[in-house]
């Protein structure tokens, strides 16, 4: 089985077990200021984790953007994706992919220029709006590579790409640590160059990676289930998502989730 076959596949599965742990849905929420109604969803797998020892994980998250009125998306300037999984991202090893390399590439070319860094696949949909035109819905291909921006950063690069009509470009994410709840932080700058796709209307995908690093299977993401002493589930705020418009507004949303745990 091809590499991409085989990550494809443990996705697959990854996701198909969260579904099946989760009772067949995913814990989210929706927030709506005036017309905009903004989600976000979030899961690990497997939700049966160690107390104190960090596992190998993948993590699914999903979003979007409507409008309760059926009027144009607004657009969107700035998303921040906040995770509270008390989990680490383990980078050490894993091959890193420049911005510079992935500049409109189809999925495939991405592929060959930075498999090696890869660490997430998805879905993008989205709404052109046309000068003069009716607007039209889209989907992409997203592919995740563990990456570094221009200037260097630190970054999970997001690559979404469409066939019909032919278009690519890359969405850095870049990581932050921080304190309290929310410890991994992702934060994007949607520029204008990248036209009209920035009226986003909802994404989805899964985050997960063993590579080997100094003779030893590593994990991309790896997680704990800190429940309190005695008691076997834990639950807590998994994501945030906060989506910065066009004009100033803002609109933040936060998905809880539980785990469980066999340890003392």
């Amino acid at each position: 089985m091809k590499r991409r076959s085989r990550v494809r596949a443990a996705f697959a599965l990854a996701a198909l077990v969260a579904l099946v742990v989760a009772g067949g849905r995913a814990a989210g929420e929706i927030h709506q200021d005036g017309n905009v109604q903004v989600t976000v969803r979030g899961g690990i797998s497997p939700r049966m984790l160690p107390r104190h020892t960090k596992v190998p994980v993948a993590v699914h998250l999903s979003g979007g953007v409507r409008t309760s009125d059926g009027s144009p998306l607004p657009r969107v300037n700035r998303l921040k994706l906040e995770l509270g999984w008390r989990g680490r991202l383990n980078t050490r090893g894993l091959p890193v992919c420049p911005q510079v390399r992935l500049r409109a590439l189809a999925s495939g070319q991405a592929m060959s220029a930075c498999g090696g860094s890869l660490v997430g696949e998805g879905v993008l949909h989205a709404k052109i709006f046309l000068p003069g035109q009716p607007s039209f819905n889209i989907k992409a291909n997203l592919l995740a590579f563990n990456g570094r921006t221009k200037v260097g950063r630190r970054a999970v690069l997001i690559h979404p790409y469409t066939s019909d009509p032919p278009t690519a470009f890359v969405i850095p994410f870049v990581v932050h640590r921080s304190d309290g709840t929310f410890q991994t932080v992702l934060v994007t700058t949607i520029r204008r160059a990248v036209g009209t796709w920035p009226h986003v209307s909802r994404f989805r995908i899964s985050v997960g990676r063993y590579f080997r690093h100094g003779g030893h299977r590593q994990s991309y993401l790896n997680a704990s289930c800190p429940a309190p002493p005695g008691f076997t589930e834990g639950l807590g705020s998994f994501a945030r998502a906060i989506y910065v418009f066009a004009g100033g507004g803002e609109s933040e949303v936060e998905s809880v989730r539980g785990c469980h745990t066999h340890g003392r």
